[in-house]
């Protein structure tokens, strides 16, 4: 049986892992910065064009400059979906952000299959975590068995793959997702998302 994966197409891979361009994409939080939130969004708007590497490592423009105002002060605290959304604003000429609290597979799926990027909230009793859900695949003719492409900002890149992590779209008949990682597997909800597509007016600019 063949599996199909299908990830954004400004995603690509290298010796380095995720790659956006020639740049090495995947960003890593440390062990106590519960910053999970950040990292997605800034791989998000690397993937969307928005920010690159060089951005990161130098003196950063005003639109990240006002990026940083906003998500500075929840590092070691973490991000509430609305806040998190709220990051993309210095960007909203390129990217629309929207929270998600139901229906959370099927507009995940939507948001992917149109070339958008979805960060993802997943929790138990051990954990409430941010990911970038760059993609999606599975088993041919078999929907169920739907997987998400996820960018964890918790764990290492691995060489030569476009992501790091996976989360079963679907959940189980007590609500549990697969969350696969480096770690090993957990199970977990899916608590909400944080949709982000290319804005309006980005369109028409690539239209014309």
């Amino acid at each position: 049986m063949s599996h199909v994966y299908r990830w954004h197409p400004r995603l690509s891979a290298g010796i380095d892992g995720p790659m956006v361009g020639k740049s090495p994409l995947h960003l890593q939080q440390s062990d106590l910065d519960g910053a999970c939130g950040q990292h997605s969004a800034l791989m998000a708007l690397m993937l969307f064009g928005e920010v690159t590497r060089d951005d990161l490592e130098g003196k950063p423009k005003k639109a990240l400059s006002a990026f940083w105002k906003s998500a500075r002060p929840h590092y070691f605290v973490g991000t509430k979906p609305n806040k998190l959304a709220s990051f993309f604003k210095p960007y909203r000429h390129a990217v629309s952000s929207r929270v998600i609290l139901k229906d959370l597979p099927d507009e995940i799926r939507q948001t992917l299959h149109a070339d958008g990027l979805a960060i993802v909230g997943v929790q138990n009793d051990s954990f409430d975590h941010w990911s970038l859900a760059v993609g999606i695949g599975g088993q041919e003719g078999f929907p169920e068995d739907e997987k998400l492409l996820l960018l964890d900002p918790n764990f290492p890149p691995f060489s030569m793959m476009p992501w790091n992590a996976t989360l079963s779209l679907n959940p189980s008949r007590r609500g549990w997702h697969n969350y696969d990682t480096p770690a090993g597997r957990a199970k977990v909800h899916l608590s909400d998302a944080v949709c982000l597509l290319p804005s309006i007016e980005e369109m028409d600019l690539d239209i014309d």
